[in-house]
């Protein structure tokens, strides 16, 4: 049979929010099918974007870690010129930076668990008397905007004349299975940031198919990474999303993420573009049901 490679051999990828979590992920998964990669964050002080980096090495690939705010223009530019400086061209972009609702922080140090629960509680509570549009905070609204889905925009801009000059190149958005909220699920200032990653998926492949360069997203569902802590440290909680991902029974593995980017930036998938992947665990089908 003749079936297409996965390997990346030769390839260059930049991966944003690349420290932890799916970013983590996607930079090693792809090091390992044989790209060099750049990797990228707006926390650098942990050492744990250079241990990423350091990994990358290890699987005998080149890599570049590079401190950047994806969401301010001026960093983008520096990060792109860096990768091209080093590498000299670039084939795969993941879009993965990006905060929760609220804009708060996802530093363990920095989460405590009864304040989320009060959180939470809180705010069934306002539901039930009050209208959610009310309580949007304009700040917190500005913040999850800029670093979801304005990130997303800058980074695809300034990488996307390089793949038109190569006429080829992949684009990978990290979305959400929350893209597809309703009612007043759709009302987070974060599930709307990620249903306009999706329609920004959808306008970039028309608009960049021509030029050989396909992009795609993924939604991820229950995926254990910092953003999800509020659940995997809570057994109450963890155990309700559980009951919601029959093919699981718990939040999945950041890697399920990285092998479906894998994919996406291989030949396997060399007429996929405009499309949304969910890696849920079967969450969204099970919330149809209810």
């Amino acid at each position: 049979m003749n079936i297409p490679s996965l390997s990346l051999e030769g390839q260059v990828a930049l991966v944003t929010g690349a420290r932890r979590g799916i970013g983590k992920a996607c930079a090693i998964t792809f090091a390992e099918a044989g790209a060099d990669v750049a990797i990228c964050d707006w926390v650098t002080s942990t050492g744990e974007l250079d241990a990423v980096a350091a990994r990358i090495e290890k699987l005998g690939r080149r890599s570049l870690a590079v401190h950047a705010d994806v969401k301010k223009s001026e960093d983008v530019t520096r990060l792109v010129a860096g990768v091209m400086e080093k590498f000299g061209r670039i084939d795969i972009l993941v879009n993965n930076a990006g905060v929760g609702d609220g804009g708060r922080s996802t530093e363990p140090e920095d989460f405590d668990l009864e304040t989320s629960r009060a959180r939470v509680a809180g705010r069934m509570e306002l539901m039930k008397e009050s209208a959610a549009i009310l309580h949007l905070d304009e700040q917190a609204w500005d913040a999850v905007f800029e670093n979801n889905l304005k990130s997303c925009l800058l980074c695809s801009k300034a990488v996307a004349p390089i793949m038109m000059k190569q006429n080829k190149g992949n684009i990978i958005n990290i979305s959400s299975v929350r893209a597809f909220a309703t009612g007043r699920g759709a009302m987070t200032n974060y599930a709307i940031t990620k249903r306009g990653m999706v329609m920004l998926t959808e306008g970039l492949a028309a608009d960049l198919a021509r030029f050989k360069i396909r992009v795609n997203a993924i939604g991820p569902g229950g995926i254990e990474t910092e953003m999800m802590r509020y659940a995997w440290s809570d057994p109450e909680r963890l155990q309700a999303i559980a009951n919601r991902m029959p093919l699981s029974n718990n939040l999945i593995p950041p890697e399920t993420c990285a092998h479906t980017a894998l994919y996406l930036a291989s030949d396997l998938a060399t007429y996929v573009t405009g499309q949304m992947i969910n890696v849920d665990a079967g969450l969204m089908v099970s919330l149809s049901g209810l």
